[in-house]
């Protein structure tokens, strides 16, 4: 894990850290750059023997992977390996040295001894639905490698292709035009009772449409304890660039935004914080990811 320390940015890699209950001191091994010198700060002053300690440990390894397998994915291959392929393949030898220790790793990145059952539901709600916002964005990147499988499909035929690649992540957990709130929304993954993604999706139809329709019926199908959605914007425009300018202005600018993330040109996927007009308001998180489709 020292070693993967050196493939995070120095930001993320804190991040991991922080809010584990371990704190930093003098590093025992200085060999290394800045990354390495973080975790040995950490990793020296853990008391491995301890199970308690040992158990907050490997959540600070789950959080690392999770941040590795984003660099790995987006770096560069010259052997033309998909990045799907270049991460099974690190994450082979991971496991390997893992192993030695009596430890295995989950295809979700958990931890656990060998023998041991963690569900994917004891996850937080946020690594969930961050992991289905990878999931989404891993099948957009490969229907706009494959056209045909959108032309002249229908909204509804399009997001039958995203069911089944959030069906496939997640054991089947992901359900279409299932009733939340006051309707049926599109998408609605549902883990150990707790509905982690509630998802709308739609074609572009202009501005005017997306302000005044989209968001007004996401909202609608939102609850109370629903804090994840995303908005899967399918685009058959000649400039997807230009559109996509344009639904992000409209939720940046919307008057329920409170809040909006750096945009993410790499990855295409834009965040922002809407709240709701409840009496009691609550935030939600909404993430809108463009399809560029044919």
């Amino acid at each position: 894990m020292r070693e993967i320390s050196s493939s995070i940015e120095l930001s993320p890699l804190q991040a991991c850290w922080d809010g584990s209950g371990f704190t930093p001191g003098p590093p025992k091994d200085n060999s290394g750059a800045q990354r390495k010198r973080l975790f040995s700060s950490y990793a020296d002053h853990i008391t491995w023997s301890d199970p308690e300690q040992v158990a907050r440990a490997l959540g600070v390894f789950e959080s690392m992977l999770r941040a590795y397998r984003s660099v790995v994915e987006t770096s560069y291959s010259p052997e033309g390996e998909t990045p799907q392929q270049r991460w099974a393949k690190r994450l082979e030898g991971v496991r390997r040295e893992f192993e030695y220790d009596g430890y295995r790793i989950t295809e979700g990145l958990r931890i656990q001894k060998a023998g041991e059952s963690r569900p994917d539901h004891e996850m937080a709600d946020d690594q969930l639905y961050a992991e289905a916002l990878r999931v989404l964005r891993h099948a957009r990147n490969q229907i706009e490698r494959l056209p045909s499988v959108t032309r002249g499909k229908g909204e509804e035929d399009i997001r039958d292709v995203l069911l089944v690649a959030l069906g496939a992540a997640f054991a089947g957990r992901c359900t279409a035009e299932s009733l939340n709130g006051e309707g049926k929304t599109d998408l609605l993954l549902r883990i150990g009772d707790r509905n982690v993604l509630v998802g709308e999706c739609k074609i572009w139809h202009g501005s005017t449409k997306f302000r005044e329709e989209l968001i007004p019926q996401l909202f609608g199908y939102l609850t109370r304890y629903d804090r994840h959605a995303v908005i899967p914007l399918f685009i058959r425009e000649a400039r997807p660039e230009e559109i996509v300018a344009k639904a992000a202005k409209e939720l940046a600018e919307h008057p329920r935004c409170v809040s909006t993330a750096v945009p993410d040109h790499n990855s295409r996927q834009y965040n922002f914080v809407l709240r709701s007009l409840s009496a009691t308001p609550w935030d939600v998180e909404v993430a809108l990811i463009p399809f560029a489709i044919k």
